[in-house]
C-alpha cells in the first residue's frame, strides 16, 4: 500500500497564481493575498500594521501566503482523508463502485448525444464516441451480470 500522506510539493503544485495588492484602509496600508489553486478554488489572506511607517510589503506577502498555505494543507488533507474513507475495502465494495461510475459515465455520454456540441463534432469523432458508447454499455452489462452473481 503506498503511503497516505499530503506532501509539501503537493501543496505548492496547488498553489498556482498570485496576485498581491496593497490598499489603504483606514489610513494604513492593507496586504491582500489571493492565490488561485490549480482546480480553480481561490483563497486570501491579509495582514495591515501598527505603524504605516514600518509597514513592508514583502513582510505582509510573506505572512499572507504562510497563512494561505496552512489552509492549502488542511484543505488536501481534508480531500485525502474524505478519500481514504470512502475507498472501496473489497472487492464487491470496488466492483459495485465500479458499476456505478460506469453507470453514471455511460449516462453522461448518452445525454451528450444530444446536444449541440456533440452536433458540431466532426464524423469521425461522433463515431468513434458512439463506439465508445456501446463498448461502455457492453462492459457495463457484463458487469452488472458479475454484481448479480456476487449478490451485490
Amino acid at each position: 500500500m503506498s503511503e497516505i500522506t499530503v506532501t509539501q510539493e503537493q501543496v505548492n503544485e496547488n498553489m498556482q497564481d498570485v496576485i498581491v495588492r496593497t490598499l489603504q484602509d483606514f489610513e494604513k496600508p492593507c496586504t491582500y493575498v489571493t492565490v488561485r489553486m490549480k482546480n480553480g478554488f481561490t483563497l486570501r489572506e491579509s495582514t495591515t500594521c501598527v505603524d504605516p511607517a514600518n509597514y513592508d510589503e514583502e513582510i505582509g506577502k510573506k505572512i499572507c501566503l504562510e497563512k494561505i498555505e496552512d489552509k492549502v494543507w488542511f484543505l488536501l488533507g481534508y480531500a485525502l482523508q474524505d478519500k481514504v474513507a470512502n475507498t472501496p475495502k473489497d472487492y464487491k465494495e470496488r466492483m459495485k463502485a465500479e458499476y456505478d461510475e460506469l453507470k453514471e459515465r455511460t449516462e453522461k455520454l448518452n445525454a451528450f448525444f444530444g446536444t449541440d456540441l456533440f452536433a458540431s463534432l466532426s464524423d469521425e469523432k461522433k463515431q468513434l464516441m458512439q463506439e465508445q458508447h456501446v463498448a461502455m454499455v457492453k462492459y457495463l452489462d457484463t458487469l452488472g451480470r458479475r454484481c448479480q452473481l456476487e449478490g451485490i
